[in-house]
């Protein structure tokens, strides 16, 4: 038992937390991905299988508007209260999905206190980085969320750029590339979101619909575990890797 189903057990207003899985039927670069097979699965199974691992998601939504992917989700443990309404289900900002699913909530028997924002497209996220991320947000009050990202491992100071114009060469800061400039070394740690999940405060979320909000922190995950599949190369990479971490 972890300490978080600990505390649930042992104290009943512990916070309520809701997961909500974007999945909907028409992927454009890889078509029907949510239900494209990763190891002989669905991608779909993935984050609710996560979720169901962690121990303080109390309830699981996947939010589609396609009948076969309904099907698949009841059958491996969440659940579809709703069908996601057509405007927003073509390319639009993630959190009016996410946003959708909360009002429907409310509607329906109230809101949690905390709701998870996930999508099949990064099945090796890990238990642990999910349980880290839900302390990390409870231990800092002032959040309205955390999400996950991983180290970059190329400098933005040395990112460059073509001036439309001269057609010269610029760095993207307007920093030179000599002196400390050229030394890895002397260079800061920079971040990239990795769009494993997201966690957010929902009476803060609703009053701002935004997955990242005014003030959020972030856990770090390995990059060994990261994939954001949108393409038929990325799902072949994810079965190369799934042989190797599930073996």
């Amino acid at each position: 038992m972890t300490a978080v189903e600990a505390d649930k057990r042992e104290n009943p207003l512990s916070p309520s937390t809701v997961a909500i899985i974007h999945a909907r039927g028409g992927s454009k670069r890889l078509p029907r991905k949510n239900m494209q097979l990763l190891a002989g699965r669905p991608l779909l199974c993935y984050p609710i299988e996560l979720c169901r691992r962690c121990g303080f998601v109390d309830r699981i939504i996947v939010s589609t508007d396609d009948d076969e992917i309904m099907a698949a989700a009841r059958d491996h443990g969440a659940e579809t209260p709703f069908r996601r309404p057509a405007d927003i289900s073509e390319d639009v900002p993630s959190e009016r999905v996410t946003e959708h699913a909360l009002r429907f909530l409310r509607e329906e028997r109230g809101l949690p206190d905390y709701a998870i924002t996930l999508t099949p497209a990064t099945p090796f996220t890990r238990d642990q980085d999910l349980v880290a991320a839900f302390g990390l947000l409870r231990a800092h009050p002032d959040w309205d969320g955390v999400t996950a990202v991983r180290a970059t491992t190329e400098h933005p100071e040395w990112i460059l750029r073509k001036d439309k114009t001269t057609g010269c060469m610029e760095t993207l800061f307007g920093n030179p590339l000599n002196g400390k400039y050229n030394v890895s070394q002397n260079l800061g740690q920079f971040y990239y979101p990795t769009g494993a999940f997201w966690i957010n405060r929902v009476p803060n979320f609703l009053a701002h619909p935004a997955l990242y909000g005014n003030r959020w922190g972030a856990i770090e995950i390995e990059s060994e575990t990261m994939v954001d599949i949108d393409t038929s190369e990325q799902l072949a990479l994810a079965e190369r890797m799934a042989a190797e971490l599930w073996k």
